[in-house]
């Protein structure tokens, strides 16, 4: 179910995730914003291949979903996994590639450096590169092998952050 909050003419939409009595007998109530307003630039599907929204779409709504409920390195698992959904489609456009969609993020940093140069689109690979080295601290065997810190809280939050940049930086972002 739905629940509408503020007024008529100004108001955001919150899905109930759950409800339970607490102990006092007062009733909580779990809420999840449907808008990524804050969290994900809302996206122009126009600026997108038609072939590529549907896909895209899904990626960026596991991230909003992981976003609310998961561990921190769900939510860096999702972000990593939309990151390479939006650039991959990106780059198919730009480049005019017939099939360049299965790919890992690190071929795709790759790629836009290779295909705009050292000096250009530093911001956004260095957005890709962030949510691909949080990655492996979620791995136990990476993470000993060299000794990274676990994910924490901020770093999910900064991997969703890092998401949105690399939206703006596209120019899929309305």
């Amino acid at each position: 179910m739905q629940l509408a909050l503020g007024q008529r003419d100004s108001y955001s939409l919150w899905r109930i995730l759950q409800t339970e009595r607490i102990a006092t007998g007062d009733v909580l109530v779990t809420l999840r914003a449907e808008s990524a307003f804050g969290i994900l630039p809302q996206l122009d599907k126009s600026k997108i291949h038609p072939g590529c929204v549907r896909g895209v779409e899904a990626a960026l709504e596991r991230v909003l979903s992981s976003a609310y409920r998961e561990l921190p390195q769900s939510v860096v698992d999702q972000c990593r996994n939309a990151a390479v959904m939006v650039i991959s489609r990106w780059m198919h456009v730009e480049t005019g590639d017939a099939d360049p969609i299965e790919q890992d993020l690190g071929h795709w940093i790759r790629a836009v450096k290779v295909k705009f140069g050292e000096q250009e689109m530093v911001a956004l690979r260095s957005a890709l590169e962030a949510i691909n080295r949080l990655h492996p601290r979620g791995k136990d065997n990476e993470a000993n092998k060299h000794q990274l810190r676990q994910v924490e809280e901020a770093d999910a939050e900064f991997a969703v952050h890092a998401l949105g940049f690399i939206l703006r930086e596209v120019k899929w972002a309305v």
